[in-house]
């Protein structure tokens, strides 16, 4: 759960931290462009950020957002079935994409001099699908096996819980990737609805960093993203957040012989306010086999093989969570040293430990610093969940940041009953009954 956030990149020349140039644009039909230069890379990675996930469906069509992913790759205007992954290969480049609860996002990286096959492709995707019967009737059992899949996982169930226990009654309790039922109702009709309200230029973000100059960027995104589109549909904008009275257990039994855990505390939305506080606060508790939990949990009381904690955010819903995984018989021993810990956790959080978490942070940015994938998905995220001030604010925020701001936000989060998961060998269960 570390760094469940994205990190800022940024320069550091002659020990100045100097935030790389970012440009944006919004051209004429709602789309916003948004540009930083990486030079000397021969490299650009074009990234269009859609402002739709889970978090638009209902019972009825849950998975659409994921399985409209897969589709758009199955045929276009100009492309047909299986083509848009020949053509990009071809030009040297790589592409994916992904679904999550707030946003889903298409991205390609490639040689700069075939930049502007990558416009061309993600224009063509998001514009110009075709949904194609047969090729919908061909993905579906795809679908199917991803979703059959998770089931393999023992701690699928815990985690799956755990959404449903913080979000329930808004979208957010539902899974990205739906069920078998939904995604076998899923028609040509339903897929073309959804398309049409949700894909349009307003929920656009096109993301272009790398060894390309401003004038072809821009030029290259008006070509192929000016076109048009009716739609208006915006992402969900209710509440997530449910209040619990008192803590929250459940206990899953699967084939394993280890204890896994998850302890979750309701936390606020994402937002520019808190989250530089939450990342450091998650970097200190467990950043690093040095860190707080690391120390005490794993090396000192030796109660856990693993142990993590981080902020998971949302654009209307939020949790600062705990794993961790244990010997057999250990669980509530970790929970304990968990609440102890944070029960005391202005101990740990000092300018000297404030000090350690900027020079991580630094240290895993500079691995990534001249990466254009990583740069655009860093700027995708943060304009797309509209909290731009974490991508331009990230080390400055660090930099000055006070220990009675984490202490502060750490009392507030801890004091709220907590949601007490676990995963256990069935036979823990058996002698239970």
């Amino acid at each position: 759960m570390k760094k469940v956030l994205f990190l800022l990149i940024v320069y550091v020349i002659s020990g100045v931290r100097v935030l790389a140039a970012v440009d944006t644009v919004s051209f004429d039909n709602g789309v916003k462009m948004v540009y930083r230069n990486i030079p000397s890379t021969g490299v650009v990675s074009v990234h269009v950020w859609m402002k739709t996930g889970s978090v638009n469906e209902n019972v009825e069509n849950n998975g659409i957002s994921h399985f409209l992913e897969h589709m758009v790759f199955k045929g276009t205007a100009s492309y047909a079935p299986g083509a848009i992954d020949e053509v990009v290969e071809s030009a040297g480049g790589s592409m994916n994409a992904a679904t999550s609860k707030d946003y889903t996002f298409y991205h390609i990286t490639l040689p700069s001099y075939n930049a502007e096959t990558a416009y061309k492709v993600l224009s063509e995707m998001l514009f110009d699908a075709k949904f194609i019967p047969d090729e919908i009737e061909k993905e579906k059992p795809v679908v199917v096996q991803e979703i059959k899949r998770k089931f393999d996982k023992p701690t699928y169930d815990m985690w799956s819980y755990l959404y449903e226990a913080l979000f329930r009654g808004s979208p957010y309790e539902m899974e990205v990737i739906g069920t078998e039922e939904t995604v076998n109702s899923f028609t040509r009709d339903t897929l073309v609805d959804y398309y049409g309200r949700y894909y349009h230029p307003q929920n656009m973000t096109l993301v272009v960093a790398g060894d390309i100059d401003r004038k072809t960027a821009e030029a290259l995104g008006r070509k192929y993203f000016s076109k048009t589109k009716d739609g208006r549909g915006k992402r969900y904008e209710g509440s997530a957040q449910r209040i619990y009275t008192e803590a929250h257990r459940k206990d899953f039994y699967r084939q394993v012989v280890q204890e896994t855990g998850v302890i979750a505390f309701p936390a606020a939305a994402l937002n520019e306010e808190d989250i530089f506080a939450y990342e450091v606060l998650g970097e200190i508790l467990s950043g690093g086999e040095y860190s707080v939990l690391s120390t005490i949990v794993k090396n000192e009381l030796r109660l856990a093989s693993s142990i993590n904690a981080g902020y998971l955010g949302m654009k209307h819903g939020g949790s600062f969570v705990f794993t961790y995984t244990c010997p057999v018989g250990n669980s509530e021993k970790v929970k304990d040293a968990i609440l102890k810990v944070i029960a005391s956790v202005d101990k740990f959080v000092d300018k000297k430990s404030l000090e350690k978490c900027e020079n991580r942070l630094k240290s895993q940015i500079a691995f990534q610093r001249e990466r254009a994938s990583s740069e655009a998905r860093d700027i995708g995220y943060s304009y797309t969940l509209d909290i731009p001030g974490y991508y331009h604010n990230f080390l400055n925020k660090m930099s000055g940041m006070k220990p009675e701001e984490i202490t502060s936000l750490a009392a507030g989060i801890f004091s709220r009953p907590y949601i007490d998961l676990r995963t256990l060998p069935e036979e823990s269960g058996k002698k239970e009954d």
